[in-house]
């Protein structure tokens, strides 16, 4: 039964690392516009090295008359006020293939972190908006600016979160067989002290560095920042703190030994820990948008988990 559990949990670690991996940096999507018979087609470009110059094909077809411009619309670095489209400068598309309609623009990617927005149009002779492709909230396309990501960083930032998410599936295993076979709980404390102290290498020193080489970000959670994938995975390693200290051995006035809440709820708490880990991975693949107040969603998490422990040790304690 434990090789199959451990068997089990290495899939579903590598199940899961292989996902963050693929997913963790923006794929490039297919754009399509048309208006006034002129149709445009690019593929976006999220990210690309800094201080390099980048060349996007775009697609233009349509009526040919002359006099008609394939232009790029595009923004200074660090430039506000972006919906203002008499801040965005010019700069003509050149020509690949004309007779297919591919053009290509060339855009300029700053320092790393610097993002680019830009976008691209059709005039007529007189400069009169014909067709154009944005995203499709009507914002500019963006290319971030980032750096070479040395190999020993991207191999120590996922190999330890595989060793966390593979702790704490070994460790919800174990929750499972503390409430069905009765085991004492305290079998599932060393997995989640690992799980613990890998999560911590993984997000606060691994993925820290991960994300200094790559964009120059510093860490983007709580309480200096908002992004949830960084966020939950501090919420995760909350809960799993406050699972190891909830293990913990108290003295009871009859001379036993009792930790701080019942196997029961040690073995509900230790089975929740596998679902927030599966939330803190693959919740930010597929929600992309920012929780604005984070900080106090976490601040509020915290208390919780607080109140819960003092409460639990002060009745175990005084059993």
């Amino acid at each position: 039964m434990r090789i199959a559990e451990f068997l089990l949990s290495a899939i579903i670690a590598f199940a899961v690392v292989y996902v963050v991996h693929r997913n963790y940096l923006p794929a490039p999507v297919k754009l399509t516009s048309s208006s006034n018979n002129f149709a445009l087609e690019v593929n976006t470009v999220p990210m690309a090295l800094a201080d390099s110059i980048l060349t996007i094909p775009v697609t233009v077809t349509g009526e040919k008359k002359a006099g008609v411009k394939y232009v790029l619309r595009y923004a200074k670095p660090n430039l506000r006020n972006l919906e203002h489209l008499h801040r965005y400068g010019t700069s003509p598309l050149a020509p690949v293939d004309s007779a297919a309609g591919i053009y290509k623009a060339i855009v300029s990617i700053g320092a790393k972190g610097n993002i680019s927005h830009y976008f691209f149009e059709v005039r007529d002779p007189v400069g009169r908006y014909l067709a154009g492709i944005k995203l499709p909230d009507e914002k500019p396309l963006t290319t971030t600016a980032i750096g070479r990501i040395d190999p020993w960083v991207t191999y120590g930032f996922f190999s330890a979160m595989f060793v966390a998410i593979l702790t704490i599936t070994i460790g919800a295993f174990s929750s499972l067989r503390v409430l069905v076979s009765k085991i004492d709980p305290q079998s599932v404390k060393i997995p989640f002290i690992i799980a613990a102290v890998f999560l911590i290498i993984s997000v606060y020193v691994a993925g820290n560095l991960y994300r200094a080489q790559l964009s120059g970000a510093a860490w983007q959670g709580v309480p200096f920042g908002v992004d949830m994938a960084d966020n939950l995975k501090q919420f995760l390693l909350a809960f799993l703190i406050f699972i190891v200290l909830s293990l913990r051995l108290v003295g009871a006035k009859s001379g036993g030994r009792k930790t701080v809440f019942p196997s029961p709820v040690l073995g509900y708490l230790g089975i929740a820990s596998f679902f927030m880990m599966i939330l803190a991975y693959l919740a930010p693949l597929v929600i992309k948008s920012q929780i604005l107040n984070m900080t106090y969603y976490f601040y509020a998490f915290f208390a919780l988990l607080l109140a819960a422990y003092l409460l639990g040790f002060r009745s175990s304690k005084n059993a």
